[in-house]
């Protein structure tokens, strides 16, 4: 299922998602905005390692589909989408939240990175900085730094916005890893925003992109077959030399 959510707040959180589908120029950004950005403190830490014996706690999400995993805890419910053009891959819930209406949540993205085109990590932070500058002509970022998840390089800011009434407080980080940038979205009302922000930046760092690295090829039905055929002449060559020794 995809997450039933407002649809201006949903356009609003996700707007650094499709960037070349807007139209947007990677590295055109104009330099006076990160000038103008001034990080008050960092808005993910990253730096903490959980505990071992706090994994009882944690459920374990592998994707086979685009080779990563993370994890989640335990009283988090997981919900996987349904193929979309936002990008969404997963998403979670906190605690007591509403599966048809979340409030409190943390999305991932990927999206697919222009063909030809080394897009590294500033020029891409500096292309979604530009698309949500241009989305929200007013936007205030809270809190801006790089950061990292699970020691790769990566970007993180922090803004809040207004939604029927209600003030969010939206943290976004993002990573580009080989031809793909991964973008994780946590959204809370702002007076729930802290109280769910530890576990949504020990999400985030979990996440790993080189699942199929740990994962040994599958043999196919013929290399199976070939290899059984190995071992049961290996089988009848050890019997022979076994009776000949008798």
């Amino acid at each position: 299922m995809i997450f039933t959510i407002n649809n201006k707040l949903l356009a609003i959180i996700l707007a650094a998602l499709n960037l070349a589908l807007l139209g947007c120029a990677y590295g055109s950004i104009d330099s006076s905005l990160n000038g103008s950005i001034q990080a008050q403190s960092e808005p993910l830490d990253t730096s903490g390692a959980l505990d071992l014996s706090d994994l009882d706690e944690w459920l374990f999400y592998e994707n086979y589909d685009y080779g990563f995993e993370l994890i989640y805890p335990a009283d988090w419910i997981e919900q996987e989408v349904e193929p979309n053009d936002q990008g969404i891959i997963v998403g979670f819930l906190a605690p007591g939240e509403d599966v048809d209406n979340p409030t409190v949540y943390l999305l991932l993205q990927n999206e697919e990175l222009p063909a030809g085109q080394d897009v590294t990590l500033e020029v891409y932070s500096q292309a979604a900085l530009g698309v949500l500058n241009d989305i929200m002509p007013d936007l205030q970022i809270l809190t801006e730094s790089d950061i990292t998840i699970n020691e790769v390089p990566a970007h993180a800011i922090v803004y809040s916005l207004e939604s029927e009434g209600v003030t969010f407080r939206v943290l976004k980080a993002w990573t580009v890893i080989d031809e793909y940038a991964y973008i994780f979205t946590y959204n809370a009302p702002d007076e729930l925003y802290d109280q769910f922000a530890e576990d949504a930046a020990d999400i985030i760092d979990s996440f790993d992109a080189d699942l199929f690295a740990r994962i040994p090829e599958s043999s196919g039905p013929l290399e199976e077959a070939a290899e059984n055929e190995s071992l049961n002449e290996t089988s009848k060559l050890m019997e022979e030399n076994t009776s000949v020794v008798q």
